[in-house]
């Protein structure tokens, strides 16, 4: 049997594994082939885990699901992200249990929780099963959260370190959040912009080594900055013979 110390290095990340982008192009066309898969367990493994997911058949509902968690939430923004307003409600319910209490009223807690559990359960089975509910709330065409932005580039080897990001716009986003981050997901860089690209600053282009795996994703937000969906991590790295960052 294999020791987990063996299987870590069998599946670590190494500089000439191959990009996200790569292996969708190997899985798009089982008949192109690449060198590094026959001797890379880690890559063979995300290339076999990738065909699974995108043959996989989405359930009929889950758009649906998505959408009624996402409105759920909205609706209960408020309630959130300002908590203190319930403190009244919270105060007077503390009162009255504590006046129930003060009086001896305490034989009349066995009637009323039986009561409670009846009322419970009687309205757990007999409520009317709840609408199947939509993002856009019925004035137009559906449209559920589960869709993710489009990331352009850069991706996979590299001549040099790139001065740009790129993706393809998101319907309703009014800002977009790109995260540079190294191939263990410890951040480098940060930064938003209301359009589809993003210049990354000369320092963090400074830092990127050749040889080194660098990831990066790009996240939606709307006008009130709630995210509204998040582009697949993509990975590149400057070639080892590139010259250097200018």
């Amino acid at each position: 049997m294999i020791d987990r110390s063996t299987l870590n290095r069998a599946l670590a990340v190494r500089p000439e594994c191959l990009s996200p982008r790569e292996l969708e192009q190997l899985a798009e066309d089982s008949s192109r082939k690449h060198p590094h898969l026959a001797s890379c367990p880690r890559c063979q493994a995300e290339l076999a885990m990738l065909k699974e997911f995108e043959a996989s058949v989405p359930l009929s509902d889950e758009g649906a699901a998505v959408a009624w968690i996402s409105s759920h939430l909205d609706r209960q923004l408020d309630r959130i992200k300002h908590p203190e307003n319930n403190r009244d409600l919270a105060n007077a319910t503390n009162t009255w249990f504590a006046r129930l209490f003060k009086r001896g009223a305490a034989r009349w807690l066995v009637p009323v929780a039986a009561f409670a559990v009846v009322a419970t359960f009687s309205g757990i089975l007999l409520r009317p099963k709840a609408p199947e509910l939509r993002a856009d709330l019925g004035s137009g065409p559906a449209i559920y959260r589960s869709q993710e932005v489009v990331a352009i580039s850069p991706s996979g080897e590299l001549p040099k370190a790139p001065k740009v990001l790129q993706w393809k716009a998101f319907a309703g986003a009014a800002q977009y959040k790109v995260s540079i981050m190294e191939v263990d997901r410890v951040a480098l860089w940060s930064g938003t912009t209301n359009y589809t690209t993003l210049t990354i600053p000369d320092s963090t282009r400074a830092k990127m080594l050749p040889g080194k795996p660098v990831l990066w994703e790009v996240t939606a937000l709307d006008s009130q900055g709630r995210v509204l969906a998040v582009s697949q991590i993509q990975r590149f790295s400057v070639a080892r013979k590139a010259l250097s960052f200018k």
